[in-house]
């Protein structure tokens, strides 16, 4: 039995151009969901399966490096600026929870700015590091901070998390509710079936791969466009401040050091290129940055 669609609720899907994915002894498959065209992973991972995909060392300790506000970091989709710009414009204070924080490098550069900043992460251990290692904040497992914590915030950050999570829009929910007046969400990450030049040379190669099985984590449990993704937080309550889309490197190499070999090299230009086509229409891309504020 297939999962629901994460976004619409709909049962009724069909397969994808995504390969399936071999992990941890059992097969994901990717479906596509016939109402919204979401593409999904079937079935969820269980707990087992979160566990192996994130350990204590997937997130690289801690990162308590000042970096250039205007650098965007590896990984990353939008460099602090933007985040902070976007906060001073459109929150009604500077009360930040980072959720699923990781290394904890936005909470450092936060509070350097002048933010107060908290974080949140799934770990038991990794939170114990994040508060030896940065004792003025606070940080809460998610499962405390969901059910337990009365704490509210300015702003509630989520970066490269939503694509994790198996209810996108219950957590939504949630965190609306932990917002102060007039508090924003502030979420960037990927919109992977998002039209790009990149997109159509991978759905190219994935074709040519047809009936191959990947052996990847199964780390993205769905892959939205921009037209899913806004309509997901429109469904939940809120009202869309701010939507931007570009186009990243990810998931090629972001600079000429990581481009090994025909394949690196070949995937670089065509990230680059990619990029470079995405100014000409501000609609294609693969990576969106929201503001959205929930309604009254």
């Amino acid at each position: 039995m297939s999962n629901k669609c994460p976004f619409c609720n709909s049962p009724h899907a069909s397969g994808s151009y995504l390969p399936d994915t071999f992990f941890n002894l059992k097969t994901f498959t990717y479906l596509s969901c016939k109402e919204c065209d979401l593409i999904y992973l079937n079935p969820f991972p269980s707990s087992e399966d979160y566990s192996v995909m994130y350990p204590p060392s997937y997130q690289n300790g801690i990162n308590d490096k000042i970096i250039d506000p205007n650098k965007k970091l590896p990984g990353l989709r939008f460099p602090y600026k933007k985040h902070f710009e976007l906060i001073s414009k459109h929150s009604p204070g500077n009360k930040i929870l980072d959720y699923g924080c990781g290394n904890a490098n936005l909470v450092i550069n936060a509070r350097n700015a002048g933010f107060l900043c908290d974080a949140v992460e799934f770990n038991p251990a990794h939170i114990e590091i994040l508060k030896k290692s940065i004792p003025a904040a606070n940080f809460y497992l998610i499962d405390d901070f969901l059910t337990n914590t009365s704490s509210t915030y300015d702003v509630i950050r989520l970066s490269n998390v939503l694509e994790h999570l198996e209810d996108p829009g219950g957590i939504l929910n949630i965190l609306a509710k932990k917002l102060t007046t007039n508090g924003i969400l502030l979420i960037e990450g990927p919109i992977e079936t998002n039209f790009s030049f990149a997109l159509l040379i991978r759905k190219i190669y994935f074709k040519l791969l047809k009936n191959k099985t990947a052996t990847h984590p199964p780390t993205h449990i769905f892959f939205a466009n921009a037209r899913n993704q806004k309509a997901l937080f429109e469904k939940y309550g809120l009202s869309n401040v701010y939507f931007e889309i570009t186009e990243c490197e990810w998931p090629f190499p972001e600079n000429w050091k990581e481009a090994k070999g025909f394949s690196g090299v070949f995937r670089f230009i065509v990230a680059r290129f990619s990029m470079a086509l995405q100014k000409l229409n501000k609609n294609w891309g693969n990576t969106f940055i929201y503001v959205g504020r929930k309604k009254t």
